[in-house]
């Protein structure tokens, strides 16, 4: 009897314990934000896409279609992550915003492209370049390797600004223009197209020259809120290494990767990802081995369009540590 009331006990209690329980609202983590455009950048994250791999957190990729969009989840705080313009990444850190520069997605990947007899940079002079981005990378990046190599943009050559890479391209392909400036992929595009169309000048190895780093202008980085570091520094460091092995996949897998990016509708045609992987310049991602590249491009657009990071040379903290 005495063992029956016992068990009667026990079973109540235990029956109380769950009770109280059920009435506790566990609350779901939230998905980590992971934001950048359709584009190269995209495909740098294109394995890690497609494979889903389980980091401990689930992972929500908000692929955006234009510049703006990509900025306001910055200046809104809402991208737990991120793949940013460089110098959006030194903006956001000069306005206290808090996140910081985990690694390069991508380096320079801008191309002079057309049907002239152009072989450096001087061979430029008195003539028409069709390009894009007006007070952009990629016309900051241009004038700035002008000047570098002795041309006056104003009155040495006729600079025509269009809205986009996509416009520049028709123009090339249509022959209302000669020479022009395009980035990877939508180069490839209109290469693959265009009968006599050839790739001149590469701005990225210019820089370099003429800058003296190796490995030229960090185009677009991988920003990450500090927030997350410092709550799930275990999930940060996977996450990092499952992107790091999903740009190493993307440079070895051009045919595959081409297959995604259509797939996942990342922008680029595999035909231009196929033809451009090496022009890309996906890779080297690491931010402890490229903080020289870094201080000498914020040095540079300090020097000459301070505006453009935000008036003040970002500091040591806005580089990741481990």
């Amino acid at each position: 009897m005495k063992k029956s009331i016992i068990l009667l006990t026990l079973i109540l209690l235990i029956g109380a314990a769950f009770s109280g329980c059920s009435n506790e609202v566990i609350e779901p983590t939230e998905p980590v934000q992971f934001s950048f455009m359709e584009g190269v950048t995209a495909l740098t994250a294109a394995k890690m896409i497609s494979d889903e791999p389980d980091l401990g957190r689930e992972i929500q990729y908000d692929v955006l279609k234009t510049p703006d969009l990509l900025a306001a989840s910055i200046l809104k705080e809402e991208a737990d992550i991120a793949m940013v313009p460089t110098n959006l990444a030194a903006q956001a850190y000069n306005k206290d915003l808090p996140y910081v520069i985990a690694g390069t997605s991508t380096w320079g990947n801008l191309y002079v492209a057309g049907t002239e007899d152009v072989q450096t940079v001087a061979d430029l002079k008195d003539k028409a370049l069709h390009t894009f981005g007006k007070g952009l990378t990629p016309e900051l990046v241009l004038l700035m390797i002008l000047q570098d190599n002795g041309l006056n943009p104003e009155t040495d050559m006729d600079i025509q600004y269009m809205g986009s890479a996509a416009e520049v391209g028709p123009f090339l392909l249509s022959g209302q223009a000669s020479l022009g400036v395009l980035p990877e992929p939508a180069l490839s595009g209109v290469v693959i197209k265009g009968e006599g169309i050839k790739v001149l000048l590469d701005l990225n190895s210019l820089w370099a020259e003429a800058k003296g780093v190796p490995k030229g202008y960090p185009q677009a980085c991988l920003v990450i809120k500090k927030s997350l570091i410092e709550e799930n520094p275990e999930f940060v460091e996977n996450f990092l290494l499952e992107y790091n092995n999903s740009i190493q996949w993307a440079n070895e897998n051009p045919e595959a990767l081409g297959d995604i990016s259509e797939e996942l509708a990342l922008g680029p045609v595999k035909g231009a990802v196929v033809q451009g992987i090496d022009r890309m310049n996906i890779g080297d991602f690491p931010i402890e081995d490229s903080v020289e590249e870094y201080k000498v491009y914020y040095q540079a657009i300090m020097d000459f369009a301070p505006d453009f990071i935000g008036g003040e040379l970002p500091d040591e903290e806005i580089y990741y540590t481990r």
